[in-house]
């Protein structure tokens, strides 16, 4: 199991950046390690698209993941100066309504709010990405899937409001009254509002949280349903590889790993 150190980072990101050169994919690449880990990595060669962090909308809250406005600045100077992108938005955050009162650092303030004041604090510096998952921690903030639906549209409106390079998670732990169902219907109607990206995981099940979230199939199938493409650098990559078709529709060869022997 990968730990959080610079051993664990370094490997994870080798491997990733080896496969992207080899196939030439046009993707970033990032480790979810803590920001402080992957700025040590990223000083000492590996190679890093970007950073993350998980942000939050209390300064509490903050200090709890071991973030500040300085440390998150001083990350931005380490992508920018030792990482491997060729932009100037260097940053992914992960945002999601309840992170505040699930370490006792709401003062108060209900979860949108807070979730609105952790937009702000993310468009202050101007991140490459920013992913939405509230329903993630549990029903002590997100009890079942009206909840879910509900926290998620809003939050995807608070973020076209601030302008912010936002996907959506539509997600929920095992130990909620929330199914697959609500999951579903909340990830349709993202779909449809406009929603910038999602995630995909596979069969939707993240073994590292215990939560369920969006996979790769309910991409493809959203895609298809509502007559999306993917970003046009990878669709273009997708059609090379025989994957997709200039429509967007996945080929038969879809799916086939053996393609990368």
């Amino acid at each position: 199991m990968a730990t959080d150190n610079f051993e664990s980072t370094n490997r994870i990101a080798q491997k990733v950046f080896e496969f992207v050169k080899k196939y030439d994919v046009p993707t970033q690449i990032t480790v979810l390690s803590h920001i402080t880990t992957q700025m040590d990595t990223m000083r000492r060669g590996t190679p890093h698209s970007m950073i993350f962090q998980s942000i939050a909308g209390t300064e509490k809250t903050n200090d709890s993941f071991g973030v500040t406005k300085k440390l998150i600045q001083e990350a931005y100077q380490v992508a920018f100066e030792f990482g491997i992108s060729s932009g100037l938005n260097l940053l992914y955050f992960e945002t999601g309504q309840g992170s505040e009162v699930s370490v006792d650092a709401d003062e108060g303030v209900d979860e949108m709010t807070l979730e609105a004041r952790t937009y702000g604090f993310a468009r202050y510096f101007d991140p490459f990405m920013v992913n939405n998952v509230s329903g993630f921690i549990g029903p002590e903030t997100i009890y079942d899937g009206k909840e879910m639906i509900r926290a998620n549209l809003e939050d995807h409106f608070m973020g076209k409001l601030m302008g912010l390079p936002m996907g959506m998670a539509p997600c929920f732990t095992n130990h909620t009254p929330i199914n697959m169902d609500d999951q579903q219907i909340g990830t349709m109607l993202l779909t449809m509002a406009g929603a910038n990206f999602f995630m995909g995981i596979p069969h939707g099940d993240d073994v590292m949280l215990a939560y369920q979230d969006t996979s790769f199939h309910d991409d493809a199938c959203l895609r298809e349903l509502m007559g999306k493409k993917p970003a046009p650098e990878f669709h273009r990559w997708l059609m090379k590889k025989g994957l997709m078709d200039e429509h967007g529709k996945l080929t038969a060869m879809a799916g086939d790993a053996s393609i990368f022997l």
